[in-house]
This record gives C-alpha cells, structure tokens and sequence, in this order.
C-alpha cells in the first residue's frame, strides 16, 4: 500500500466511491476497490477484511496441500522408521560389558531400582557391597525377591543378620552346595553377570538376549529348587543335614580332580574347612592317601547307588 493509495482509499471510503481513473495500483491489486455492476467508471471501496481474505485464500490453499503433502510423506516414511529402529535394535550387541566397580555398582543399583515384578540374584560368599549387603529396602515394594547363597553362608553370623533383614523387606532367600557365580535377573528380561577380580564387582555383563536370560533363569530356578530355606527354625532343624549335604559336595568335587582350594572357591568356604571335611571323609572311609581317597569314594558311591536301584539288582 502506498501512500497516494492510502489516500485515495479513504476518500473512497468516505465518498462511497472514487472514479476508476483515479485508482492507485495497489488499491487495485490488494483488491481494496472493485466496480460496482452498473458503471464500470467508478470503485467502490472493500473491506479490508473482505479484501484481505480474497488474497490470502489462494496462499492458504498452497498452505493446505503443503501440509497434506507433509504427512503423506511422513506416512510413507513410517514403515522405513520403524525397519530402521528395529535393525538397529537388531544391530545392537545384546550382550554388553561394564567393567571397574564404579560402573557395576550403579548399574546393578540403577537395575534392582528398575525391576517391576521379579528379582533373583545368586550371591557366593566374599566381599559384599552396599547395595546387595547393607539395604535390601532398595528393591521395590511388590517385587517377588529371591536370592541364593552357598551352604557356607550359614556360618557367617553377619550374612545370617542380612538375610534377616533380605525377609523383613519381603524377600526370600536359600542355600545351595555351591553356586555358580554372582548372577542378577530383573524381570526376567536381563541378566547380569558379575566377575571379580582386586574387587568382587570389577567387571560384569549385561545380558539382553532373550534366549541366554531365558537359560540363566532356568539355571537359577533349578538351584532355587535344590536350595533349602534360610530362616531361624529350619537353620536349626536341618543344620545336621546341611553339613553333609557340604560334605557330600566335597566328596563329588574330589572325585572330579578339584584341589582343596578350588572346591575352597567353589563351595564358598576356607581352605582349613574344606581339608577339615576331606580329613573326615578320609577316616570314615579308611583312606591313607589321597589317591585312595579318590578311589574308595568312587567305590563307595558306586556301591550305594547299586543298592539303591532295585534294577541293578
């Protein structure tokens, strides 16, 4: 709008009209003016609502067919999307490792935070840290909590106060011969592993592939179902039974070839306490050397087993 067109346009508003020779350029091309039916020699002024909509119709119509064209062209990609995330996720590695404490703990902390509706841990016996020690409340409230120990477990009166404060919280925890390692589920849907090294959290690997969490469930259930129950009355009732059942793990793990330090490691327990055990075994049975030992045993179990099966008879 210029300003003679300015003008001009006022004195057709007050006039009512204005000659048609009169007319500025822009009156005519913003539409502001227009010839009445009857005489073409005149202008009449138009609303500048009016006149205003006239002109910008056209632009709003490109607008609309701009913005139809816009999600036409986002629904043909949505199918690439979605290919593309899931190859990606396809992509992924499923199996990551963490490695130093100071990444382990938080992401162990940060997992048993997450967990919904199930958590199952297998803890053997060493060094412990604050999460999986000191504050059992750090699993949520409604989730299912159970973890397993080796037998040795029952020995340390401060991991028996643990476990008491593991069932206050709702958990529920059960010991086993001996146990695999250090293993966390959350949910059944991811799996930690967790190795030692100048500390007991110096590495682990998260697990995501649904056939290896799948397994390493499998692995604890069947632990869980040879474990015996932790608590007061039954620590007490079975003690006699837990002992040899520790015994009868050492036994096995002597036939197997096992030095007395890696049953020591594998059975949770001291040096001292698994010769104290081979020691025993070794007189029940009559044995002078080690060698001996290996093979009285084998005899014995041998033996045992052939009496117990009607069909062996």
């Amino acid at each position: 709008m210029c300003a003679q067109g300015l003008a001009r346009y006022r004195y057709a508003v007050i006039k009512g009209c204005m000659p048609s020779a009169q007319a500025p350029g822009c009156l005519l091309a913003l539409g502001l003016v227009t010839p009445p039916p009857d005489d073409p020699r005149l202008l009449v002024p138009v609303a500048p609502d009016v006149a205003l909509d006239e002109l910008l119709q056209p632009l709003e119509e490109d607008i609309r067919r701009g913005h139809q064209q816009v999600r036409r062209t986002r629904s043909d990609f949505s199918p690439v999307q979605a290919m593309y995330r899931a190859a990606v996720r396809e992509a992924r590695s499923s199996v990551a490792r963490i490695d130093g404490e100071g990444a382990v703990m938080p992401t162990l902390e940060k997992a048993v935070r997450s967990c919904r509706g199930e958590l199952a841990t297998i803890q053997p016996l060493g060094e412990r840290n604050a999460f999986d020690l000191e504050d059992p409340w750090l699993v949520p409230r409604g989730v299912a909590h159970r973890t397993l120990y080796p037998h040795a477990a029952r020995t340390n009166a401060r991991l028996l106060r643990h476990v008491a404060r593991v069932e206050d919280a709702g958990g529920h925890v059960r010991t086993v011969d001996q146990v695999i390692g250090r293993l966390l589920v959350c949910d059944r849907s991811v799996a930690y592993l967790v190795h030692g090294g100048g500390s007991p959290y110096a590495g682990a690997v998260e697990i995501t592939h649904p056939g290896i969490v799948a397994f390493l469930v499998c692995v604890f259930e069947e632990a869980w179902q040879r474990g015996t129950p932790v608590s007061a009355p039954v620590v007490r009732a079975r003690e006699p039974v837990i002992v040899d059942e520790v015994e009868r793990a050492v036994t096995r793990l002597l036939v197997s070839g096992h030095t007395d330090d890696a049953i020591a490691r594998r059975l949770g327990v001291s040096r001292r306490t698994v010769a104290a055990h081979v020691a025993r075994i070794s007189q029940q049975l009559g044995s002078r050397s080690r060698a001996q030992l290996g093979y009285l045993i084998a005899t014995t179990e041998a033996t045992r087993d052939g009496e117990e099966d009607p069909v062996a008879l």
